[in-house]
């Protein structure tokens, strides 16, 4: 399905009581709390703190893709002037300008943010779909090129620099180690989903699915389509202004690279891959590619193209995204207290093991490719690399094991996924039948 086309109706809503929604926030809360104990190291707290901002960057572009409809490539402009009005509040504080703490300079970058969507957003936000798209991304575009014209605002390609341990300490910290700055990410991201989840829970959020599902109508009861999608994009415009802020907190910096519409293309990235129906959906994705980006970045070369390939593997075979296959399966666990499990964990094994030879033949014949790839341009033998290191004898053999696993495992998926399929669907109907019937009893 195209983001171009009307968005399918939603999954089915999950009617949670007060005391669950408690439960729910109490256990994210937990979770953030308990994570710097659990990973305690710089790196593990460095990483960590990227993900808590790319989940609030994530969760303010879902309010325009998922909620409304609306996808925009201009959404990292945002935060960008968040990051810059974040480190211009950094400075004031640092030359003692701004008797206020570190703790409250994402708020500059949420009054930037909205300040901004108000802005552009009264030229984007008249028209939908295509055009609303293409709109952004030309705007996208511009403020790129004056941020770069403009080197005496925004620095130039070395950006704008900040402390942010120049300020008066606040309740005892002064955000100089990583696991103070994570603290602040993870306070924020706490309260930014808690209040962007108020906002799919308002009017105005009903108005917005209202608006991407059926834009005719809401004008024929009244309500302008126009108006609604300009308020979306002035409230998710100040949250990313707040990522913006947090960013540049966190690195010190603010560039004009923050503009780039590579930004915004990463932001749509993590937003469907973890799902535009589901409230956690960009949060999952946004964890999963800083992931990507940063630890496996690390390892391979090919990172680029393992993300690529896994978007795409999502895009065709699990639109709902990460959320969404999890959600899916949710209703099978629920047979675990019935006599149905033996009919699933047989084809899950099968369709695993597939998976595990497709993965693993696809791995080996990519960093073989570009083992080779880097010795033709290193200009030495390809059988020094580490690919061929116990000799070129052993390539041909290393060479036809990746593409038998790779072959024997695409075989076995296509005859184990229909299986899984069909039996995920023969006991999904059998728990429905089953919860209908409990329903009539009195």
């Amino acid at each position: 399905m195209s983001p171009m086309s009307p968005a399918p109706p939603g999954p089915p809503t999950l009617h949670l009581s007060a005391g669950q929604n408690i439960a729910i926030w109490a256990g994210f809360a937990l979770l953030l709390a308990l994570l710097p104990w659990c990973f305690p190291s710089e790196a593990a707290l460095t990483l960590m703190t990227q993900m808590g901002t790319a989940a609030i960057l994530a969760l303010s572009f879902n309010l325009l893709l998922g909620s409304t409809g609306l996808l925009s490539f201009c959404h990292a402009t945002y935060a960008g002037i968040g990051a810059y009005a974040g480190v211009w509040c950094v400075n004031r504080i640092g030359a003692g300008a701004l008797p206020v703490s570190m703790f409250v300079v994402p708020l500059a970058g949420a009054a930037a943010g909205a300040l901004a969507g108000a802005t552009l957003g009264f030229v984007t936000t008249r028209r939908a779909g295509m055009t609303f798209a293409m709109i952004t991304l030309g705007v996208a575009e511009l403020v790129w090129v004056v941020a770069a014209m403009l080197p005496e605002w925004f620095g130039g390609e070395r950006g704008i620099a900040t402390d942010r341990t120049l300020g008066a300490p606040w309740l005892g910290l002064t955000f100089g180690s990583q696991r103070e700055v994570y603290g602040l990410v993870a306070v924020w991201l706490f309260i930014c989903a808690a209040l962007m989840y108020g906002v799919t829970r308002t009017p105005l959020g009903f108005l917005a699915r209202a608006v991407r599902d059926n834009a005719g109508r809401v004008a024929f009861l009244g309500q302008s389509p126009a108006a609604v999608r300009y308020r979306m994009q002035i409230i998710a415009a100040a949250f990313a202004g707040v990522a913006g802020a947090l960013g540049a907190l966190n690195f010190e910096l603010a560039s004009a690279d923050t503009f780039s519409l590579e930004r915004s293309g990463v932001v749509l990235v993590f937003t469907v891959l973890g799902g535009t129906a589901y409230f956690a959906g960009p949060m999952v994705g946004a964890v999963i590619g800083v992931f990507a980006t940063v630890v496996l970045a690390t390892m391979t070369r090919a990172w680029q193209l393992y993300l690529g390939l896994g978007f795409l593997a999502v895009v065709v075979f699990a639109p709902g995204g990460v959320a969404g296959l999890v959600a899916g399966h949710m209703r099978v666990l629920q047979t675990l207290r019935q006599d149905t499990v033996r009919r699933l964990w047989r084809p899950y094994l099968a369709v695993c093991a597939g998976l595990a030879m497709v993965v693993g033949g696809l791995i080996a014949v990519v960093e073989m490719t570009y083992g080779i790839r880097l010795a033709v341009a290193s200009a030495i033998d390809p059988g020094q690399s580490w690919l061929c290191s116990a000799g070129a004898s052993n390539v041909w053999a290393r060479w036809g094991v990746a593409m038998l696993s790779l072959m024997l495992g695409a075989a076995w998926l296509y005859r184990a996924w229909p299986r899984l399929i069909g039996a995920v669907r023969q006991v999904a109907g059998q728990v429905g039948r089953l919860a209908r019937g409990a329903g009539d009893q009195p």
